[in-house]
């Protein structure tokens, strides 16, 4: 009997043995990916006026949202920036904008257009699809090849000491911007997520401001972005 038990004890550690090494050969031979994500932006991306910004800034909460073992992000806003050129403050010059592109991104999350709707940098829809579209173009080119997620700015709301027809005018914009991003999307199968449309009934997801996004906004667009995420990866399987 003691022999017994013994074989069948060295048999049932032959099979763990078994087991684990075969798993080890799966693992190096298909080891999980880190995805790599870059969340590109300006102030709404940063996170000013977030309560707490560094725990729930967008990034953040997409970070928490899809968890630290197989993706890391980055978060590359930056205040003021704006998507065209011809801006006053051009995301295409920002220290940020080498970082993004220094990343080795497998995913860009890119959502700027809020500071091109001031009356000094707005050029038109025109000029507005043409920098956008080459922006786009700088992401795809690179080594990565990333997938580019593009959200639409969100709604700016006249809140308080900012009810002026400087604002309404500045949201008029925001809707054109909105257009012209879903149908470059379109044209180029992007995915987009038309934030514009999500907060158009939310103004609780607001600072008082009307412009910058509070910690519970914040986690809205974190929430679709993360959706978004999974649903491409569905798609890929």
């Amino acid at each position: 009997m003691n022999n017994d038990k013994r074989k069948k004890r060295a048999q049932a550690l032959i099979l763990v043995a078994i087991v684990l090494v075969a798993w080890n050969l799966i693992q190096m031979i298909n080891p999980k990916k880190e995805v790599k994500i870059a969340c590109v932006g300006d102030s709404l991306t940063y996170g000013m006026g977030v309560e707490d910004r560094e725990e729930n800034c967008y990034p953040m909460v997409l970070q928490n949202l899809l968890g630290t073992d197989s993706y890391t992000i980055g978060n590359f806003g930056v205040n003021g920036a704006t998507l065209q050129k011809e801006g006053d403050q051009p995301y295409w010059e920002e220290k940020r904008y080498e970082q993004s592109v220094s990343f080795e991104t497998d995913i860009v999350v890119l959502m700027l257009g809020t500071n091109d709707t001031k009356e000094e940098n707005w050029k038109g829809s025109e000029a507005f699809r043409k920098d956008y579209e080459a922006l786009i173009e700088e992401y795809e080119k690179l080594d990565t090849k990333p997938t580019v997620i593009l959200l639409t700015p969100p709604v700016l709301y006249q809140s308080g000491e900012m009810i002026t027809d400087v604002r309404a005018s500045s949201d008029s914009i925001v809707s054109e911007e909105a257009q012209v991003i879903l149908e470059i999307g379109n044209e180029k199968e992007l995915s987009v997520i038309n934030l514009y449309e999500l907060t158009g009934n939310h103004p609780e997801w607001y600072n008082t401001d009307g412009v910058h996004l509070n910690a519970e906004g914040a986690a809205a667009i974190a929430d679709e972005v993360a959706l978004e995420i999974k649903n491409l990866e569905e798609k890929e399987e």
